[in-house]
Formats: C-alpha cells, sequence, structure tokens
C-alpha cells in the first residue's frame, strides 16, 4: 500500500486567536505542525504536538527562532513549486520538505507608532521581519500552499478541507491576494511613520487603510461603503467621532461632516457650521452658541433642513432646546452636557456624534480617485487669518473686517466658484458649485435678499470669493447691496475690479491666497 505524503503545516503568530483550534483540526486532517516561538509555547500549553522549527530544519540550538524562520530551508520549503522538478529537487537537495500550510500573521505595529512613550529604535525593534517574509513566500506559492493570515480564515480553510480535501484555486488565490494586501498594509504603516512629510510628493507612494465602519451603503444604495483609517494614524478627525445617540452616519453624512468640523474648528469664537451635500449652507459665530446655532440655522431653513451640524464648542441646554425643534440630522460637538444629551436624545432620528480632537496635521493629503489612478495634494491648511492687504480708497472698519473673515473662512470650504454673503456674523448667501463665478454671485445675492426681513437694519453685506474677481463680478455685488469684499487678488483682472470697486464706494481686501475646492 502506498503510503501519502506528509502534510505539514506551519503556525507562527502574533495574534493567536483561534490558533489552538486551528491546530487541533489539523492535526485530526493528518497535519503535522511546525512551530516557533510564543507560538510553539501556547500550542505544546494546549498538549498539541508540535515539531520544533529547529528540528524541521536541523538547525540545532544555532539560531533562535525568530531567524530560523528565515533560513533558507523554511523559505524555499514554502516557495518550492511543485510542478517545477528542479525546485523540488533542490529542495530535497537541502533536506527540506514542501509545507502545505501556512498560519502567521504580524505584530500590530500600527498600534505602537504613536504612542509617544517609546522611541523610535523601541519601536522599529517591534517590526516583524521573519514574518512577513514567510507570508510573502506562501503568498506567492499560492497553488500548493494555503497562506491565512486573518484567524476568520481558519474555519472555512478547515470547512473546505474537510469537506472537499482541498480548497479551491480561486479562494486559494483570493488568500494569496488578501496576505499580500495584509503585507504592503503592515509595510505602509512603517513607511508612513518613517516619512509621512516630504518635501514634494513622492515618485513612489504606498497609502495603508485599516477599515473602521462599515457603512450600510456608499454615496448611492447601489454602491458599498466603508470609513478607513490611515495605517498608523493616532485616531482624530472623524476616525475619531464616537456616536453617542442613534444610528451609525451614512457615507454622505460623513462627506458632510468632514467639511462641517473642518470650518467650525477654524473659526475662534463659538460657532455652528451646518452642510449639505458637502456645502456650507448655514454658517454663524457668536457670544455663545445657542445663539449661533439660531443664526446658523435661521440664514437658509431650507438650505439647512436635515443637514449636518458641527459646533466648536460644548453643546448646552439652551443649544439643545434650539436643536430639538430645528430639522437637523446630525450633531456634532466636542461634547454634550447630560442635561443637553436629555433634551437631544428624546429625537430618536438625530444622531450625537462627539469629535474631541481638533489635531491639523499640515502633512495630510487630499486624495480624489480618477480613472486608473488619483489625484493627490497636499491639505489645504493654510492660515485664514491674513495679513489682508486693502486695495482700495474706502478700508472696511472693524464690524465689517470681522464679518469679511468669517466669510473667507466660509469661502475656502464652499465648492468653486464660492461667493458668500455674510451680514454681522452669519452667512446669509451662499453660492457655490456653479460653472460661472458670476452665476454664484447672483445666486448669493438671491439668497440673501430672501433673508432681509429677519436681520437687523443697519448691518452692511459682505462678501467672500474664492477666486479672483474682475469689475463685472464687483459691479454686480455692489449692486446687490454688498458694501465690501475679500477675495485672492494677484490677477490681470485686479485693475479692472479696482476701479469698478472705487466707482461704488466698495472696500476690497486681498487675501493674497486662492482657495478652490472642486
Amino acid at each position: 500500500m502506498e503510503n501519502k505524503p506528509e502534510k505539514y503545516a506551519l503556525l507562527h503568530v502574533a495574534d493567536r486567536t483561534g490558533i489552538i483550534e486551528f491546530a487541533y483540526e489539523l492535526r485530526a486532517l493528518g497535519f503535522k505542525i511546525i512551530s516557533a516561538g510564543a507560538t510553539a509555547n501556547a500550542l505544546k500549553q494546549a498538549e498539541i504536538e508540535i515539531i520544533e522549527l529547529r528540528e524541521f530544519i536541523n538547525a540545532g540550538d544555532i539560531l533562535e527562532a525568530p531567524l530560523s524562520l528565515l533560513h533558507p530551508r523554511v523559505i524555499l520549503s514554502l516557495s518550492a513549486d511543485r510542478d517545477k522538478p528542479g525546485q523540488m529537487h533542490e529542495l530535497e537537495r537541502r533536506g527540506g520538505k514542501p509545507i502545505d500550510v501556512l498560519a502567521s500573521n504580524l505584530y500590530p505595529v500600527s498600534e505602537i507608532v504613536s504612542d509617544k512613550n517609546l522611541t523610535q529604535s523601541e519601536i522599529l525593534d517591534y517590526i516583524d521581519l521573519s514574518g512577513s517574509a514567510l507570508i510573502r513566500a506562501a503568498a506567492r506559492n499560492y497553488r500548493h500552499v494555503l497562506c491565512l493570515c486573518d484567524p476568520e480564515d481558519y474555519l472555512p480553510t478547515v470547512d473546505s478541507l474537510k469537506q472537499y480535501g482541498r480548497v479551491h484555486p480561486e479562494q486559494r488565490q483570493n488568500l494569496a491576494a488578501k496576505a499580500f494586501h495584509y503585507s504592503a498594509y503592515y509595510d505602509s504603516t512603517v513607511a508612513q511613520y518613517l516619512g509621512g512629510k516630504w518635501e514634494r510628493l513622492p515618485e513612489e507612494l504606498v497609502i495603508g487603510l485599516k477599515k473602521t465602519v462599515d457603512l450600510h451603503y456608499g454615496e448611492n444604495p447601489q454602491q458599498q461603503g466603508a470609513l478607513y483609517a490611515l495605517s498608523g494614524a493616532r485616531p482624530w478627525g472623524l476616525n475619531a467621532a464616537q456616536i453617542i445617540h442613534g444610528k451609525t452616519p451614512s457615507y454622505n453624512h460623513y462627506l458632510d461632516l468632514e467639511v462641517a468640523w473642518e470650518l467650525a474648528i477654524e473659526i475662534k469664537d463659538p460657532a455652528c457650521v451646518i452642510v449639505r451635500h458637502a456645502t456650507p449652507a448655514g454658517v454663524a459665530s457668536s457670544e455663545n452658541l445657542a445663539e449661533a446655532a439660531k443664526l446658523a440655522y435661521r440664514s437658509d431653513p431650507r438650505g439647512c433642513f436635515q443637514g449636518i451640524c458641527a459646533v466648536n464648542r460644548e453643546i448646552t441646554a439652551e443649544a439643545a432646546a434650539f436643536f430639538a425643534e430645528a430639522h437637523i440630522a446630525l450633531i456634532a460637538a466636542p461634547q454634550f452636557s447630560p442635561s443637553a444629551l436629555s433634551i437631544l436624545r428624546a429625537k430618536k432620528e438625530i444622531r450625537l456624534v462627539t469629535l474631541p480632537s481638533t489635531l491639523v496635521s499640515p502633512g495630510e493629503m487630499d486624495i480624489k480617485t480618477v480613472a486608473g489612478g488619483a489625484l493627490i495634494q497636499d491639505k489645504d491648511y493654510s492660515k485664514m487669518t491674513g495679513p489682508f492687504t486693502c486695495v482700495t480708497r474706502r478700508s472696511p472698519n472693524e464690524v465689517e473686517t470681522k464679518s469679511l473673515q468669517l466669510a473667507w473662512h466660509v469661502a475656502k470650504h464652499a465648492r468653486t466658484h464660492a461667493a458668500v454673503i455674510v451680514q454681522g456674523t452669519s452667512t446669509i448667501g451662499i453660492g457655490s458649485g456653479q460653472t460661472s463665478r458670476l452665476d454664484s454671485i447672483r445666486l448669493a445675492l438671491v439668497k440673501s435678499q430672501e433673508r432681509h426681513p429677519i436681520l437687523p437694519a443697519g448691518l452692511p453685506l459682505m462678501m467672500a470669493s474664492d477666486g479672483v474677481l474682475s469689475g463685472e463680478h464687483v459691479r454686480e455685488a455692489a449692486q446687490g447691496g454688498v458694501g465690501a469684499i475679500i477675495e485672492p487678488g494677484g490677477s490681470s483682472e485686479d485693475k479692472d475690479a479696482i476701479e469698478a470697486a472705487d466707482e461704488k464706494n466698495v472696500a476690497i481686501l486681498f487675501a493674497g491666497t486662492r482657495h478652490f475646492r472642486h
């Protein structure tokens, strides 16, 4: 009777979830278990018979476990193509035996790179070179080696081996692809830790992402959606969001929340920002948050209806009482007072989120996918506080300058072409995303004229534009009641714009920087 060839499984894991049960099942299926280090100790404590890796490669006590894993006999045992006699002959010549299953995962270095108590040298000591090499060798030879880097794959693999005596080739390939993604994510974490800031974008760029939230669907129901975190990054921004009431935010909620939160934390005074479709709908600041919330919502009730709201102060009972009556889908704040939570939790459909971190990282990238690739740029974290240069005969007074500053903040976060009209400390008309800047100005003016009945008399209208203006733009704004404008400047049309402003007694500030947002 012909003897069946021996089957070997190499188990070497940092995450030992399910590894004992997996080893028992493999033993029952006739596999011999090879292991080393802490994994071997755990298996022996569970009374599972194993072959020490040093015995398998006949290395005696010369090599420690991590180095034993990098022994050429181990790598060849995983990578030898059994359809190529030459490779098998080389394996036999070296005294090795083919390994059929590898279960290996790596120390979660992404969890420690942000630990400020560890030195760089200590962090680099955690990098698992041997495990990464094993995974790549096995994944490359997936037709002959089952490569498992995720404990969730143990049970399906065992079930397939029990039922069919094999794992389907397509599933083997899927496991190999998963392994290469896993090791690439690991490497990208280290790369981002060692050098995440550049004077210029590098020629080769690998971005590791870890899923943090499964979403019900993407932008539309037929699309999948999930929230990912950059590998090794500290939890902050949207990935630091804690849902304290209501359902998980949707894909579109997160898109709107990104705009609302980044704008809210740029404003120093208590502020409320309400966003719809990734565009500010209502923005206001005041001496107290409740007043800011009222001004923001009332600046455009239709535009703010079921919007996403972010504030830069704790939600108090007074502010919560207003939000309880308003139609808002989600509120994000640094925190909520107990009385505010009691009021708002009575609204079943609302979502409440805390976002405690206001960290701004100049090294962050803005990534937009395109067919076949991606467009990447630095995020626009430029200062919004000036210095601003007055280029007209009339200069804005202190009250007007404060209004212009708020309008300038909002224009940065609105869609190009953006025209933002402010009265006092509240937006009253926002035009954005139009193909013509003149259309955006006209849209903002129409919206502002709808708001006049609820606004205090006497306060002038201020306007911000995210891009440069012409004389035609200035005259249109002046005709609609705008008394002062802030815009980037630096265009061949500046002279025409300044002449039109002086003609209409309109003040213009040049900010020196444009803020397009497509």
